[in-house]
């Protein structure tokens, strides 16, 4: 066709055409082809279709050129040749929404294209620890901070962050913790109180470095995480005073003592005069020891008490009885000596004076008198055998009255074996003490020329007081 004959005759002759088929080519970047790619007749509508593959959306088609054909999927167009369109699709990009409670997201959120792996990640605010990621649905996701997950959709995720708690570790020095200890929460105001033991008192608590914090108690703080607090309490200092009364002064036990402490109050009567109680600060009688010993509990007040003058009155007896009564009394006071004679002895007098002899001006066995300055010190009970005689032989001395004398360094002394001896100055001071007996009635002592204070002791009612003169 052209076609070239020789005409020979009426002819006819018919020229015959068939419809063309054309080739459409189809294809697809980051996509797949659905349907109208193949063979097509000239002027068929063809519609071509194409899917994404995940994570992409379609944008357009194009032909082999190039040229942007449609932006529709499916796409509908009329054959008249062969044919090339590509259909073309682009990554999704997708929203990642991060939030947190009670903390503050780092990294993570924003857009990210698809299969993007994204690290998501959240610190906590002050007193909060992270525990946990949650989707939109509050299905836990992940305990992992940060957490790293790929993005397939638009996404929301949060992450949760709960209170923390603290343990208050308290301990106490020389005390007991009352309140305050235990577990509590970030912020909690937590009030520790301590107690003391007795005999001791609040100082200061410390830190668990030992640093002061406060000398409060109780004490309010803010915790802010483990917290050990220790209160310390040091043990009281207590004054203990001490008085007199007139005729006598404290030797020894006033001043400072720590709690529990033993003192020891000791006063000396001044000559004449003899210690009688202890008294506190109300009047009340605590003790007749001297020294007193007692332990300290608070601050104190006791007062010595002395008699007035106090004099040794010696009861003695003849052969053929014994007498009771003798001893120590107040000035003032009643006395009463009882004569009591042996079998085969009667009583006959008493005799009193410094050589017992003056006779006293009664003849009843007990004899009462008033211990005033004109009564004798020393007095004699007198016995005679039963049908006469005096009682009194070579084997029947008289008692011998005890006494005491001081020659050139050596006290010397007269029958006072087994007497607890103390000597004494005029103001009370002790200089010597010791227990008489045969082989010390010379005790050797360089005492100063003074003036000083004889006491003797034996057994309750045995006593002698005397002086002495060393120059």
């Amino acid at each position: 066709n052209p076609y070239t004959f020789t005409v020979t005759g009426d002819t006819a002759v018919q020229a015959h055409f068939a419809i063309n088929s054309y080739l459409v080519s189809l294809s697809a970047v980051n996509g797949t082809i659905t349907s109208g790619g193949g063979s097509h007749t000239h002027g068929t509508e063809v519609t071509a279709e194409a899917s994404n593959e995940e994570g992409y959306h379609f944008v357009k088609w194009t032909n082999a050129a190039g040229d942007s054909l449609s932006g529709e999927n499916p796409y509908t167009f009329t054959v008249t040749g062969d044919t090339a369109v590509q259909a073309h699709f682009a990554i999704n990009s997708y929203l990642v929404s991060l939030s947190a409670v009670n903390g503050t997201i780092t990294s993570g959120g924003g857009s990210h294209t698809h299969g993007t792996e994204v690290t998501a990640e959240a610190s906590n605010e002050e007193g909060y620890h992270f525990v946990k990621w949650t989707n939109a649905a509050g299905d836990s996701l992940s305990g992992e901070n940060p957490y790293t997950f790929t993005v397939t959709g638009d996404t929301a995720v949060q992450a949760h962050f709960a209170i923390n708690s603290y343990s208050v570790s308290l301990s106490a020095v020389n005390g007991t913790i009352t309140s305050g200890d235990g577990s509590h929460t970030h912020g909690t105001e937590v009030t520790a109180e301590a107690r003391n033991e007795e005999g001791y008192h609040f100082v200061k608590w410390t830190n668990a470095a030992g640093d002061s914090l406060s000398g409060e108690n109780p004490y309010t703080f803010m915790v802010t995480g483990d917290t050990a607090v220790q209160a310390h309490f040091a043990i009281n200092s207590y004054e203990v005073n001490l008085f007199a009364t007139e005729h006598g002064r404290i030797a020894s036990g006033d001043g400072t003592y720590t709690h529990g402490a033993e003192a020891a109050a000791e006063a000396a009567a001044y000559y004449g005069y003899h210690f009688i109680r202890w008294e506190n600060a109300a009047g009340d009688s605590l003790s007749a020891d001297n020294p007193y010993r007692f332990a300290v509990k608070g601050d104190m007040e006791l007062t010595a008490v002395f008699s007035g003058v106090r004099r040794l009155v010696t009861a003695e007896a003849s052969a053929g009885g014994r007498v009771t009564g003798g001893g120590y009394y107040d000035y003032g006071s009643q006395v009463t000596l009882t004569a009591l004679p042996d079998s085969g002895y009667r009583f006959a007098k008493w005799t009193a004076g410094e050589k017992l002899v003056e006779q006293v001006g009664s003849t009843d066995s007990s004899y009462s008198f008033l211990l005033i300055w004109a009564a004798f010190d020393s007095y004699r009970a007198n016995f005679v055998k039963e049908g006469g005689g005096t009682g009194v032989g070579a084997t029947h001395e008289l008692h011998l009255l005890p006494g005491v004398y001081y020659a050139e360094g050596v006290l010397h002394l007269v029958n006072l074996d087994g007497y607890s001896i103390s000597v004494s100055t005029m103001k009370g001071e002790r200089v010597l003490q010791f227990t008489a007996d045969s082989d010390n009635a010379e005790q050797a002592a360089a005492l100063p020329a003074g003036v000083y204070i004889l006491n003797a002791a034996k057994w309750k009612e045995k006593y002698y007081v005397t002086k002495f003169v060393v120059k």
